[in-house]
């Protein structure tokens, strides 16, 4: 068996907030990761999930089962004896269906996703309906102030930011912002034009696959107690993205 990676699939031992929560709350209960085979799995939970000794654990993604990201983490689980994780395949949590297709699960771990979302209440509402006890989510969040070479930008705590309005100086500061901390191009991302990258829609429909909506901190933790579930605890890497644990009432 090769050494436990300190993230990503194999891992042995809690390396940031968000595994300690799932160590807390995983025994005994259901588990799904939706979204987790992105980043060739670098951030799947499931594989923590089933060490931390959750039952009935679930691999969920948008992606068709044929795409190669199944296939590698199909191979990475098996390369660590982690054999009892369930993979349901084209899955979006922006579809009507959603809810039923995935049934309910005590936790629920869903990261990566909501800034791709173009409706993000309609999506928290289809989490929502699958969450048995615990939700953990995040999104990126846009910092109070952004202050660089190409000026400087404010946002108040209530803003949510549309993406595929983003002009002139405000995108000027954030395009460079990101760039720099986080070598993430908005223009490839969230891009002006129509035939960019990453196209707004597909066939007519909204795409999932631009970045949509960021938030502040503020506004995101907002739209979830909206939801009627309480924040047990809330953790922000880098000041861009915002995790918090949830817990349903």
């Amino acid at each position: 068996m090769p050494p436990a990676p300190s993230f990503g699939v194999g891992r042995a031992a809690a390396q940031d907030r968000v595994d300690e929560w799932i160590a807390a709350v995983a025994p005994g209960r259901s588990f799904v990761d939706i979204g987790g085979i992105g980043e060739r799995s670098g951030n799947e939970r499931c594989s923590w999930a089933l060490r931390c000794g959750a039952v009935h654990v679930t691999m969920a993604d948008i992606l068709p089962p044929e795409h190669d990201l199944w296939a590698h983490f199909r191979k990475e689980t098996r390369a660590f004896g982690l054999n009892d994780i369930d993979c349901l395949a084209g899955l979006d949590i922006n579809d009507a269906g959603f809810p039923r297709a995935l049934g309910r699960f005590d936790i629920v771990h869903a990261t990566g996703l909501l800034y791709h979302c173009p409706h993000p209440v309609h999506s928290l509402l289809n989490l929502r309906r699958v969450v048995g006890d615990y939700l953990i989510t995040n999104t990126v969040v846009i910092p109070d102030e952004v202050e660089n070479a190409e000026g400087r930008v404010t946002f108040p705590a209530s803003s949510a930011l549309f993406l595929p309005a983003l002009r002139g100086r405000e995108r000027a500061v954030l395009k460079r912002y990101y760039q720099d901390r986080f070598k993430v191009d908005l223009d490839v991302h969230a891009p002006i034009s129509a035939d960019g990258i990453m196209p707004y829609l597909n066939n007519g429909e909204p795409s999932p696959w631009p970045y949509w909506w960021f938030f502040t901190k503020s506004s995101f933790e907002r739209s979830l107690e909206f939801l009627g579930m309480r924040i047990l605890d809330r953790h922000t890497w880098q000041d861009h993205a915002h995790f918090v644990f949830l817990r349903r009432q």
